[in-house]
């Protein structure tokens, strides 16, 4: 039986159609009434049966309609398109395990996505209905797009405005975000810090923020990138221009990208290509969610590596992969496995030894030599601090992932966040498409570093590395998928690619809501108690503050964040809290007890609440100041809930 006829007969598109509705309304009605009881048969049945009521209907509507458009009977064109409006609702349907993981959760935890489960699911189906319009011009339009024509007339200039477009939006998210307290994160701090004190008696470009005692940054990845960067950051010393450079490389990873698609595919599919790069959700969590990180100079180094290795052009693939190895040490192990996937395409043995011996060298020797060196105390940052699931050791850790391999696997899949983040990379990238093609082999490294931490999400910043590896195996797997079609399906060749590129295109989408949240542009709910509170310390004070308020420490100030108490503990099994002063946020998921900013927190809190050498001076939205006997806020003490701004200094920010 031909493809045509088992798709396209009268009984398989209405049955395909109604499964799709039943599925698509079983997700929707139960987000939009915001149903705790979304997996119960008395919630699923009736919306499913609402929502295959309501496919089949439209399916019958359209149909009717543009029969007379396109001179052709409404059966036939219901025939043509059933394929069509079944696949439609994916986007939506993909929802489904996310709203089931949301809904069974109980209290608040930092890993449930921030967008509530209505607007999601309101999104998602207009984001299924254009994926339909979208289809539908594609199979049943006669004549050309004027659209798709003035866009791909020239490329190099809807390449720039997509990026010029990308970079405006998320940069305003980046800063913003920020400013407004709502990342519980470090980088931004200990960078700026480290890059505007770059000599230092301590250790070169040293942070008071790093583990328990401080560290060079070098002490804890070998970020030798930052050379480059160092001389403009001196001249604007400021972490915005962190920001702006980071997410400049970001969207310049959009080139290298069409490159590559364009090798394989038309111009409009390569622009798809680019965009949807562009609108991954662990791309658009760096700016939207996640703070600065050395690793947002992965994918556009990463690509143009895959580009000039697939056009065999070695010396430019030498200096492009110098400066990826410059990102962090374990970028060796990512260079590493291009002398494999060489040795599967039967490169020339250059291509295959260099690169392996160049990659685990630089590896080694920054990982055995030059990090314990430059760590703090002479140790390096531990393997076992973030894959203690694994081992002990980094020995230990390399000895059960190659001979005890089903260990592996169970920490992989460890946990419901472990579990969420293999569905959303299977979800945004074509639903297992890149294993058609052996490029596969260098994501490994990647996944493997995500899948094996304790704690992984897609909006984490270690997930970056995944991003462009998965894209050229991607890109790889859609070219083979259109030669099987030709070959052995006998469709239209280059047609397949379009309509599958379209389609997965919207799919990858579909997990906006891991980055995606509104309230990010707006002040953290306690964000004027916190400034209050900051701006009792004296400019000049040792100070523990939450991690969203490093960005305002002042020059003079000694500020330690939650993080260092945990790093403490691991380095002396206790911890000590010596800071003059302390601001403390009483809010604490419930479900944080893997996560070290809060662990620390939790710690640090308990020891004030007994403490006879600290006492609470201000207290207001989740927001504690305590001041350690002897010293004395540089504003009006404030004990209750009630704060008149009015009565406090204005602070500055850093």
């Amino acid at each position: 039986m031909s493809p045509s006829e088992f798709f396209y007969n009268r009984f398989t598109a209405p049955a395909m159609v109604a499964l799709s509705g039943f599925a698509g309304g079983a997700v929707f009605l139960p987000a939009v009434l915001e149903s705790a009881r979304v997996r119960s048969p008395g919630t699923l049945l009736p919306a499913g049966l609402a929502g295959a009521v309501a496919l089949i209907l439209l399916w019958l509507a359209l149909s009717a309609v543009l029969s007379g458009r396109l001179t052709q009977s409404t059966g036939e064109l219901m025939r043509r398109t059933g394929v069509i409006f079944a696949v439609s609702l994916a986007p939506l349907i993909s929802y489904f395990p996310y709203l089931v993981y949301r809904t069974s959760l109980d209290g608040e935890s930092v890993e449930v996505p921030p967008l509530g489960s209505r607007p999601s699911a309101i999104i998602l189906l207009i984001w299924s209905i254009l994926l339909l319009a979208v289809l539908l011009r594609m199979i049943l339009g006669q004549g050309e797009s004027r659209l798709l024509n003035r866009l791909t007339r020239q490329p190099a200039v809807t390449l720039v405005a997509m990026m010029v477009v990308w970079l405006f939006v998320f940069f305003i998210f980046d800063v913003t975000k920020l400013q407004y307290m709502h990342v519980s994160s470090v980088n931004s701090a200990f960078f700026s810090e480290a890059m505007t004190d770059v000599f230092d008696s301590r250790g070169f470009m040293w942070s008071n923020l790093l583990y328990a005692d401080g560290s060079t940054i070098f002490g804890v990845h070998i970020n030798a990138i930052f050379f480059f960067i160092l001389p403009i950051f001196r001249l604007w010393p400021d972490y915005r221009l962190l920001l702006f450079i980071s997410d400049v490389a970001l969207v310049l990873a959009a080139v290298p990208a069409y490159l590559i698609a364009r090798r394989h595919f038309s111009t409009a599919i390569s622009l798809l290509i680019s965009a949807m790069l562009l609108m991954h959700p662990i791309l658009t969590a760096q700016p939207g969610r996640s703070d600065f990180s050395e690793l947002r100079f992965v994918p556009v180094l990463f690509l143009f590596a895959c580009y000039f290795f697939e056009k065999k052009r070695p010396w430019a693939f030498a200096v492009v992969a110098f400066f990826m190895l410059t990102i962090r040490e374990d970028m060796g192990l990512y260079l590493a496995f291009f002398g494999v996937y060489a040795l599967i395409r039967h490169y020339p043995w250059r291509w295959i030894v260099l690169p392996t011996l160049a990659g685990l060298g630089w590896f080694v020797v920054m990982g055995a030599v030059l990090l314990p060196h430059l760590g703090a105390g002479g140790k390096a940052a531990r393997a076992a601090l973030r894959y203690s699931n694994l081992g002990n050791s980094g020995g230990e850790i390399a000895r059960t992932i190659l001979f005890r391999p089903w260990k592996a696997i169970g920490a992989a899949l460890s946990t419901p966040s472990h579990v969420g983040v293999a569905y959303g990379l299977l979800l945004t990238y074509g639903l297992g498409l890149p294993l058609l093609s052996g490029s596969i082999i260098i994501a490994i490294p990647g996944i493997s570093e995500l899948m094996f931490q304790n704690t992984t999400t897609l909006v984490n910043f270690m997930a970056l590395p995944i991003v462009p590896a998965l894209l050229f195996a991607y890109i790889n797997g859609l070219y083979r998928l259109d030669q099987i079609s030709q070959k052995r399906w006998k469709l239209k060749v280059g047609k397949t690619a379009a309509l599958t590129g379209v389609f997965f295109f919207f799919l990858s989408a579909t997990a906006f809501h891991a980055w995606f949240n509104p309230e990010l542009l707006q002040p953290r709910y306690n964000y004027d108690a916190a400034r209050e509170a900051f701006n009792q310390v004296p400019g000049d004070a040792s100070l523990m503050m939450p991690e969203f308020m490093l960005v305002y420490s002042r020059p003079d100030q000694t500020v330690r964040g939650f993080h260092q108490v945990e790093y403490e503990i691991d380095e002396r099994n206790s911890f000590q809290v010596t800071e003059d002063y302390v601001i403390l946020d009483r809010r604490i998921p419930a479900h944080a007890a893997s996560n070290r900013y809060y662990q620390g927190l939790q710690k640090v809190t308990d020891l004030l609440e007994t403490s006879a050498d600290y006492r609470k001076v201000y207290s207001r939205d989740d927001v504690q100041l305590y001041v350690k006997n002897g010293h004395e806020p540089a504003g009006v003490l404030i004990e209750s809930g009630e704060a008149d701004a009015s009565s406090h200094p204005g602070g500055t920010s850093g």
